[in-house]
């Protein structure tokens, strides 16, 4: 069963970054739709990006490149996400952005044992 609370605190920290990687302004995209298995978001900024040695390493406690940063939001954040069974994606180029494709499966229909 999810628990919103903190799958909107996972979300926002997906929000908060792409903000932290604008710092110049810039454009997010969060858009959401049905897969054939549930339901995906992604998560689309217009941010400095990142080398693909960030990308590998971002989700590892304790990793950062933020100056008093603590390296456990993203580390939370997909922690978070798998526990509601979904998984996170990341791509990223430097000087043009990063995406974050998160993907859940679609909940069981109320009442579907009850069909059988």
């Amino acid at each position: 069963l999810l628990d919103s609370k903190t799958l909107q605190a996972a979300l926002l920290n997906l929000v908060k970054n792409a903000f932290e990687a604008m710092p110049d302004g810039g454009e997010l995209t969060v858009r959401s739709y049905a897969t054939t298995s549930g339901v995906a978001l992604d998560f689309i900024d217009t941010g400095c990006g990142m080398e693909q040695t960030t990308a590998l390493k971002m989700f590892d406690a304790f990793y950062t490149t933020k100056e008093g940063g603590s390296g456990l939001g993203l580390s939370a954040t997909r922690k978070i996400i798998e526990a509601h069974g979904g998984l996170i994606q990341v791509q990223s180029s430097v000087g043009r952005g990063t995406k974050f494709s998160l993907q859940f499966p679609r909940p069981p229909r109320i009442g579907s044992d009850l069909d059988a």
